[in-house]
């Protein structure tokens, strides 16, 4: 399946979608303007933390996310979705590596500062977007 990872963004900075029916981690895919994809992990409880986290600068003509640098730890890499299946629900839901747990729209965020898009470099890629359309 060919994917755009910008179009899974929306029109502001990007994009959030969660694993649903999750029990022990919160895994997290998030989308930005510039097709860069984010891969968060977190663990649930008092001790609620950013297990692990993974850039990716796209997906290929097959629907493969192009993942910058495999985790070292054999846990962190299965965790990791690796080829687009499916988007439904006109791009709120995504299927992975045909899985039945989805990632489900969850947040669409105007900046997200502690990842490097602030206000400035988001204005930036919008301009970028308009001109290319």
């Amino acid at each position: 399946m060919t994917a755009n990872a910008a179009d899974f963004a929306g029109p502001a900075c990007g994009r959030r979608y969660e694993k649903e029916l999750e029990t022990h981690f919160r895994d997290c895919l998030l989308f930005y303007l510039d097709g860069r994809i984010r891969f968060e992990r977190y663990c649930y409880g008092e001790a609620a933390c950013l297990v692990f986290s993974v850039w990716a600068h796209g997906f290929d003509a097959d629907g493969s996310i192009l993942w910058d640098k495999e985790p070292e730890f054999e846990s962190q890499r299965t965790a990791l979705p690796h080829v687009l299946t499916d988007v439904q629900n006109d791009g709120d839901a995504l299927q992975f590596d045909g899985a039945r747990k989805r990632y489900v729209k969850t947040e669409q965020f105007a900046e997200d500062k502690p990842n490097g898009y602030g206000a400035l470099k988001v204005f930036w890629l919008k301009q970028r977007r308009k001109k290319q359309a």
